[in-house]
């Protein structure tokens, strides 16, 4: 994510080596930093580490602020009109989130809404992995 002056906030989508000596505020715990640290290691992209913090939110009002990009989950915040979310390509960065139930154990009313919408969800421009084989094995029958 940018601040909205920032130089790439404009553009679609952002390549890594797009992101060369720009300064980079680190969310303690990004799940993907190691990831994007061998990334940019092997794209010769070096940024400048200017702040570590454990609270996403004093990271968002840094980005706001254009101390510099964040890495963050494309649906982790809501839209503000300070900040911009861009795709990072060139390579791309995902990661895979399962879910899980017991199979038979009757759900809370909350975990029963997560799962629907979950199974509703297109992932990736396709049904969620649990939809598309239960269609496989029911030989494409709707559930």
């Amino acid at each position: 994510m940018l601040g909205r002056q920032h130089r790439l906030a404009n553009r679609p989508e952002v390549r890594v080596g797009d992101l060369n000596g720009e300064r980079y505020l680190n969310r303690i715990n990004c799940e993907q930093a190691n990831v994007a640290r061998d990334v940019f290691a092997q794209h010769g992209t070096k940024v400048e580490r200017v702040y570590r913090s454990d609270r996403d939110d004093w990271i968002l009002a840094m980005v706001a602020a254009g101390l510099g990009f964040a890495f963050m989950p494309q649906y982790s915040i809501t839209e503000r009109p300070d900040i911009v979310v861009r795709p990072l390509v060139e390579p791309e960065f995902w990661r895979e989130v399962n879910l899980v139930t017991v199979r038979g154990r009757p759900h809370s009313p909350a975990i029963g809404a997560l799962v629907r919408e979950a199974m509703r969800t297109q992932w990736l421009g396709a049904a969620a992995l649990a939809v598309q084989e239960s269609r496989a094995r029911d030989g494409g029958k709707m559930h």
